[in-house]
């Protein structure tokens, strides 16, 4: 059988001197669409990031697709969607040079964006509702118009599984619902979702596992009432 995305053993975080995650075991399965729940200052975005190997772990083990997160190399199977824009220096870049940086890891450096990149680009654009402001520049939308560049740029890359931290954090309900309809998508064709959330509103339908942390331990494991009637 093939590794699952996420799978994480005894997983600790320690900040100060205190357990940020408190051995943590945590198994994604393919398919899964995940939503990692919580009050605030209980670990969740700690845990995707430490399953991504972002925040190095004091304890246990985590890999990815069977991989320890130092040593995997096929990044363009992760798509991961962090909490703000990052603020970088330069030029600034519009909104679809964002959202192509999201094929980077499909790329060789050898070669320019090909016919498929850029069709991949435009469906990113279209799906985020983003396609009238692809030539704005980024860094000067909305907090709500911000966080869809980052998830376009997630779906530009086509990969097996999204990692979203947050992703409905200052998201208008109509987007929410865009947002829901997009996670929709990407469970029908297999992909692997997991996603950090305060409360699901539109996206709860679309859920189909629930954990729960509380002070840095995973207290709680459900499965969706509609997932388990149609695993029944």
């Amino acid at each position: 059988m093939s590794a699952p995305p996420f799978a994480m053993t005894a997983g600790t975080v320690r900040r100060d001197g205190r357990a940020v995650l408190d051995a943590v075991d945590l198994e994604v399965a393919p398919g899964d669409v995940l939503a990692v729940m919580g009050p605030n200052g209980a670990g969740k975005s700690t845990l995707v990031k430490a399953l991504l190997g972002l925040v190095p772990l004091a304890g246990g083990r985590t890999e990815i697709y069977g991989v320890p997160p130092g040593r995997f190399r096929d990044w363009r199977r992760v798509g991961y969607v962090p909490q703000r824009l990052p603020m970088g220096g330069g030029v600034p870049s519009t909104v679809r040079e964002v959202v192509a940086s999201g094929r980077v890891a499909r790329q060789s450096r050898w070669r320019p964006a090909s016919a498929a990149d850029r069709a991949a680009v435009d469906r990113a654009l279209e799906a985020a509702g983003l396609t009238a402001l692809a030539r704005e520049s980024a860094h000067l939308l909305s907090g709500g118009q911000q966080q869809r560049v980052l998830i376009a740029r997630a779906l530009a890359g086509e990969p097996d599984v999204f990692v979203l931290d947050e992703p409905t954090a200052g998201v208008d309900a109509g987007n929410q619902a865009a947002l829901a309809a997009t996670l929709r998508d990407l469970a029908g064709t297999g992909r692997t979702v997991v996603l950090v959330a305060h409360e699901l509103g539109p996206m709860e339908p679309v859920v189909t596992r629930t954990v729960e942390l509380e002070h840095g331990r995973l207290v709680r494991d459900t499965s969706s009432p509609a997932d388990m009637r149609e695993s029944a």
